[in-house]
């Protein structure tokens, strides 16, 4: 994946911004649809049926990893722990990045953000312990992390019993942690109390420190930790907020169709507000996941007549310069039946995600200090929500 990164970094480095072509560049440069309009669809499924498996293979958890095997190993940070600093950078990317650096109009952009992710990956790394990088800075660990809580699969240890008995816990010790092979875990997780799939890297890490290979994969029921008291961080609480807005594509929906009824919610249920807060933020995760994902895979058809001239033209520009003056077209004609199906999909996984939902408000722990007014004005929320990718808002 470090090499698929290199090779993203040398199809766009040298293609800089040019006004005339620049909303052409977002999908003619091969760099660009590969990173926009392949990769980040896919990590979203993933995320979503099988849990944090894209962490496990990231180049970013490689770098900060090698770094930390080299580096200080200091203490991370109080202001790093908090975890304001991962929305913080999400604002960066979503407003400053996107629309004033131009990161998808240019595709240089691109590189400039590949190569600096990296080297700070590296550089916390050479600095801090491990995963400094992945568990305080990296927006995409926290969104997937999320999002992993619908995943059907689950990797545990396979007898705790086991766990209780062992004596050297190889797979958490802290003489493990840097080695190359046969590392501990890599979220310092402890096997035997894993509760849920939120921070777990499907890595096999644990697998390959345990002296007796007490571990299985296994598949689960979706939604499952839904059904648990999940408790977010308020920095996670803000981090879907960014995303519910940018999933929208409309920020005023955000604030019509999230937090007024968020604050109708906490007024209806105020002497069980840290509850209904808790709840409200947990049930908008299954939704903005299948929205994220449903607009992810949008990009996905409407690009697929470019496909063919993303591999002849690799840097885009010639392309794009012909689609600027008019002198060649996208026949888009022939995904009609996809977006039917998309439409179909559309309609059926909203509709799975809201009964689900209902589901989780009326047996989850996470709403048992919630009354019946509480739970119907949460019920209203996600209805509104989910209305709100339907209806457009203009003030």
């Amino acid at each position: 994946m470090l090499a698929a990164y290199v090779g993203l970094f040398i199809g766009s480095v040298g293609v800089g911004y040019e006004a005339r072509i620049a909303n052409y560049l977002t999908s003619t440069n091969l760099a660009n649809q590969l990173v926009w309009n392949i990769w980040w669809p896919i990590v979203l499924v993933l995320a979503a049926v099988v849990g944090r498996v894209w962490c496990a293979v990231c180049p970013l958890e490689f770098l900060n990893s090698l770094g930390s095997r080299i580096g200080l190993k200091k203490k991370v940070p109080r202001v790093l722990k908090s975890g304001w600093v991962i929305p913080g950078f999400f604002a960066f990317i979503l407003f400053g990045a996107v629309y004033y650096l131009g990161l998808k109009q240019a595709p240089r952009s691109l590189a400039v953000y590949l190569a600096s992710v990296c080297f700070i990956a590296f550089l916390m790394g050479l600095i801090f312990e491990k995963r400094s990088f992945c568990s305080y800075v990296c927006p995409l660990g926290s969104i997937i992390g999320m999002y992993s809580y619908i995943g059907c699969i689950e990797w545990r240890a396979d007898d705790r019993s086991v766990c209780s008995a062992c004596k050297s816990h190889d797979c958490v010790a802290k003489e493990n942690r840097y080695k190359l092979f046969g590392h501990s875990c890599t979220s310092n997780l402890y096997p035997a109390r894993i509760t849920d799939n939120r921070d777990c890297l499907l890595c096999g890490n644990c697998m390959k420190a345990c002296p007796y290979s007490n571990f299985r994969l296994s598949l689960r029921i979706p939604f499952k930790d839904f059904f648990t008291k999940i408790r977010l961080k308020p920095s996670e609480m803000g981090i879907l907020l960014l995303l519910i807005g940018f999933v929208n594509n409309n920020w005023e929906a955000l604030v019509f169709f999230t937090l007024i009824p968020l604050a109708v919610c906490l007024a209806v249920s105020w002497r069980s507000r840290g509850e209904m807060l808790n709840a409200f933020m947990v049930l908008a995760i299954p939704m903005t996941a299948a929205a994220h994902t449903l607009k992810a895979f949008a990009g996905i058809i409407w690009n697929l007549p470019k496909y063919k001239l993303n591999f002849m033209d690799p840097l885009g520009i010639r392309t794009a310069r012909m689609l600027a003056d008019k002198t060649l077209t996208i026949d888009h004609s022939w995904v009609g039946p996809l977006w039917k199906l998309h439409g179909n999909i559309m309609g059926l996984l909203y509709g799975g995600v809201f009964v689900v939902s209902v589901m989780i408000i009326v047996k989850s722990p996470l709403t048992e200090k919630i009354g019946r007014l509480g739970k119907a004005g949460l019920i209203i929320s996600v209805a509104l929500y989910i209305a709100s990718f339907y209806i457009k808002i203009n003030i």
